[in-house]
């Protein structure tokens, strides 16, 4: 007599990347601040300015998108940069990542690096009160603001 049993179906599948640190949290490096592209705001948006970035891998799984659930993998890897942007009253935030490049021996921005980027604030997360004052000091001694 044969099963009726039949593995489940695991939902839609997709191909995401997931970040995995490598090192801990550093100062924006000047030369990626004076260096890197300038947004220009909309109407309705604001300027976040890089302070911090730390290094990381960006790796490949297969997902379950109906459940989130890592599926298969890391099916490949790219070396990552997870860069945390403020704005200059340091009250609101967004974290970004994107792919990087080796060189050297060292992990640099991709070309197209934006040191101040352009959201809307609701796409912004507040920024602890005891955090805000390092936040405002850092944009401005990176990006001469006063």
């Amino acid at each position: 007599m044969s099963s009726k049993y039949r593995r489940g179906d695991t939902g839609p599948k997709k191909l995401k990347w997931r970040w995995k640190d490598e090192t801990d949290n550093r100062p924006l490096p000047q030369s990626w601040a004076d260096n890197g592209r300038t947004e220009s705001p909309e109407e309705d948006e604001v300027q976040l300015y890089a302070i911090q970035c730390r290094a990381g891998l960006l790796l490949e799984w297969l997902v379950n998108t109906r459940t989130g659930k890592l599926l298969r993998g890391p099916l490949s890897e790219k070396p990552g940069i997870r860069v945390l942007y403020v704005t200059a009253d340091g009250e609101h935030a967004v974290v970004e990542e994107s792919e990087a490049r080796e060189v050297g021996g060292s992990w640099r921005p991709p070309k197209q690096f934006a040191s101040v980027i352009s959201k809307k604030i609701d796409e912004a997360d507040p920024v602890p009160d005891p955090s805000q004052d390092h936040c405002c000091r850092s944009v401005r001694d990176l990006y001469d603001l006063e």
